[in-house]
């Protein structure tokens, strides 16, 4: 039996380093032993390598949390791996890493971090998506994070981590922005017996803070009341309700998810409950489902992805949902469109009136029409050491709340979209562009920024018409 090439490669190396050793011949039997000696030795060092970039994943987040972060960003190009933070909306640097050990910390995230993995193993070359568990960052403060990646080519990959705060306490109606009319029909909605309530608006801008909100509000109110939810995954807990995860072998096939999210509403249904909560509604099996579960006396509180309140009933209608179903008020009380929107630093923000100069003529144009010019404020984009920086502190909400009623109905169904939205607006309804504009005009939040990432601040007089207009000022 010949010597393995090992021996002669680890013979070579020792005399490279210098190292003074000699050679013993032993038998199987300790030969055996002394293996199961190295590998244990070599499970410590890997397990003592995972935990330290175990530690450093853990100081990434807290600095996350520290400046009130919503998620962060991880992208490892070739020769280096660069860190942001999103915060108050916008994208801040926090550091780079050589590649190699940016690759090591989101494999160690990924594969010792995370529950519910997409795949086993973290890939360069498929997307992945995961969920850390709670115990890794619980001490921050969060109940979890959302990881997902996704491959750029060349041994590339973005990551990026939401992080879940865990909510402390109760958030009234007033805190998450809500004006006292619209927290009203939000009240009045959730004290009628059954239908649906859809959230929209984009991905990260409140829809599920909003949900758990409203949750709440009637657990609290009704200790009487059962509410099961549906969530992929589960975030905050939600007081008062018994909380499932969606239950799926693979994310990454569409038709299973489907069908997944069919049977969990079926199932829950089941179960006697007042109430139930639905993550998301995303495609036309899940809208069909949860309908029907308002139809059945159920309340329902979910989210669908659309830019504005109104166009959730088109995308219900390109589901084919049945017709039936979306021409009753009593089934889709209410449609509400929110956004975040970042606050301006109250330490440096700049009066529009003296800095105008330096915005665009085409941004000038618009809010020298359609604001109060003299009233507005800028963001110091050199910012200060009260916001980091950035020129921003903390978000806000605005919202779009249409409270549904027959008449809302008919127009939609027999004149379209439009006709329904303008006699909203005309009976008094409260556009997102309302809303921007009265905290523009507040001197609370940035016109160019908003205009650009939130709603432009002509929207209603782009949108709606002259009669409208004239109806509505009148």
């Amino acid at each position: 039996m010949g010597i393995s090439t090992e021996f002669f490669d680890l013979q070579k190396q020792l005399k490279n380093k210098e190292v003074v050793f000699e050679t013993q011949y032993c038998d199987r039997k300790a030969l055996e032993q002394l293996s199961h000696l190295t590998a244990a030795q070599q499970k410590v060092h890997d397990d003592d390598n995972e935990r330290g970039f175990q530690a450093s994943v853990i100081e990434m987040i807290s600095r996350a949390v520290g400046l009130r972060a919503s998620d962060i960003h991880l992208c490892i190009e070739s020769q280096a791996a660069y860190c942001h933070f999103r915060v108050d909306g916008k994208l801040v640097f926090d550091r780079d890493y050589p590649a190699e050990q940016g690759r090591r910390v989101v494999n160690a995230l990924y594969n010792s971090m995370c529950e519910e993995r997409s795949s086993t193993s973290l890939s360069y070359s498929e997307p992945a998506d995961a969920k850390i568990r709670e115990a890794f960052v619980q001490h921050l403060g969060l109940s979890t994070g959302r990881f997902a990646s996704r491959p750029g080519g060349g041994g590339k990959l973005l990551v990026v981590i939401r992080l879940i705060t865990r909510r402390r306490e109760r958030l009234a109606f007033d805190a998450l922005g809500l004006t006292p009319p619209e927290a009203a029909i939000i009240r009045r909605v959730l004290n009628k017996p059954g239908g649906v309530i859809f959230s929209s608006g984009p991905t990260g801008h409140g829809k599920s803070t909003l949900s758990q909100c409203m949750a709440e509000m009637i657990t609290t109110h009704d200790k009487g009341l059962s509410m099961i939810t549906i969530e992929d995954p589960i975030e905050s807990p939600i007081e008062g309700t018994f909380q499932t995860p969606l239950i799926i072998a693979d994310r990454g096939d569409r038709a299973l998810l489907s069908r997944a999210w069919e049977l969990a509403i079926s199932n829950v249904v089941r179960l006697n409950p007042d109430w139930l909560y639905i993550g998301e509604v995303r495609d036309a099996t899940s809208a069909m489902g949860t309908l029907e579960a308002g139809n059945t006396g159920h309340g329902v509180i979910t989210t669908i992805h659309t830019r504005f309140p109104i166009d959730t009933l088109s995308r219900l209608k390109n589901w084919k949902v049945d017709k039936d179903l979306l021409m009753d008020a009593t089934i889709i009380p209410c449609l509400i469109g929110l956004r975040l929107v970042p606050l301006l630093c109250t330490a440096c923000k700049k009066p529009y009136a003296t800095h105008k100069a330096a915005v665009e003529s085409a941004f000038r144009g618009v809010i020298d029409t359609f604001t109060r010019p003299e009233q507005v404020c800028l963001r110091d984009n050199a910012g200060c050491e009260q916001c980091h920086h950035t020129g921003l502190k903390g978000r806000t909400g605005v919202f779009e709340v249409i409270e549904t009623n027959a008449e809302f109905m008919h127009r939609y169904h027999t004149q379209g979209k439009q006709a329904a939205y303008e006699y909203w607006y005309t009976s008094g309804g409260i556009t997102l562009c309302d809303n921007v504009l009265r905290l523009v005009n507040s001197g609370v939040i940035d016109p160019v920024d908003t205009h650009r990432a939130i709603c432009n601040l002509d929207r209603n007089h782009l949108i709606f018409s002259d009669s409208a207009k004239s109806l509505r000022h009148h």
